[in-house]
């Protein structure tokens, strides 16, 4: 058995092989990583990119033997991951699209203005909680919010962030061991604090930015089980939690804790 092709013709068949099967493998180590609507993306990408390997390793083989025995399987094979790899590409960006975009507005002709469409009494990022590893994007989100007419409560270690909201009724909780806030130690005054802001105002947005600050005080185990009660009492009001975390302080135990919980944003 020797080789039948030209040797470029190998060497493209072996760099496709390669590239597939690395994706094949990037996707089944991320299975189960994700929420249930994520998890079924990646397991149809990753059957349909295995189609796709499987006809890249017949096309490999034809290069020593059998000329075009295998045709028609690499055909289908190739046919069914093109439509499902189609298929993935779509559903992925209405999938991000639908749950991770806000609702932009954009004034044609002018300086682009960000504004947060919502319906009274209900926030419009569909009463979840996020968690958001970054603290860079922080400043995004809050441009954002600005412009929101929805009630929004903030635990944070800067409150002069959160001035200049237009719209919408804005509190924010000042983190501090100094008088005039709320210790970080003191994690039943917060989850009062938000509870009490949420029954008053249903529909709102709660936000933390200083979960760092609070881990510095407290272990994980301790702030994980304020921000899981927090988000649980949240959804009876149908209210939002966002939560943002610098990812370069916590283990990678504890940030897939963390997306057990909460939806990545």
């Amino acid at each position: 058995m020797g080789l039948i092709v030209p040797w470029y013709t190998l060497g493209m068949d072996l760099v496709l092989l390669l590239a597939i099967g690395y994706v094949v493998i990037f996707l089944y180590r991320r299975m189960g990583k994700y929420d249930s609507e994520l998890n079924i993306l990646i397991k149809y990408s990753f059957l349909f990119l295995l189609l796709a390997e499987v006809g890249r390793l017949l096309d490999v083989i034809d290069d020593f033997c059998c000329g075009d025995t295998f045709y028609a399987i690499e055909w289908a094979l190739y046919f069914v991951s093109i439509l499902g790899v189609i298929y993935s590409v779509v559903h992925y960006i209405t999938l991000v699209e639908r749950r991770y975009m806000p609702s932009i507005a954009v004034e044609v002709g002018s300086k682009p203005k960000v504004r947060v469409r919502s319906s009274p009494g209900k926030s419009p990022l569909s009463m979840s909680a996020y968690v958001i590893f970054s603290k860079y994007r922080l400043a995004d989100i809050i441009e954002l919010l600005k412009s929101a007419d929805f009630p929004i409560f903030a635990v944070t270690r800067a409150p002069d962030l959160y001035e200049g909201f237009n719209r919408g009724h804005v509190e924010a909780v000042w983190i501090t061991q100094v008088s005039g806030g709320i210790p970080p130690t003191a994690l039943h005054l917060l989850q009062d604090s938000i509870l009490q802001f949420v029954q008053r105002n249903p529909g709102s947005v709660v936000v933390i930015d200083s979960v760092e600050y609070l881990l510095l005080y407290n272990d994980f185990r301790t702030v994980f089980k304020f921000l899981v009660n927090v988000k649980d009492y949240l959804m009876a009001f149908n209210a939002t939690l966002m939560v943002f975390v610098d990812d370069a302080v916590i283990s990678p135990r504890e940030k897939s804790f963390l997306l057990k919980e909460f939806e990545p944003l």
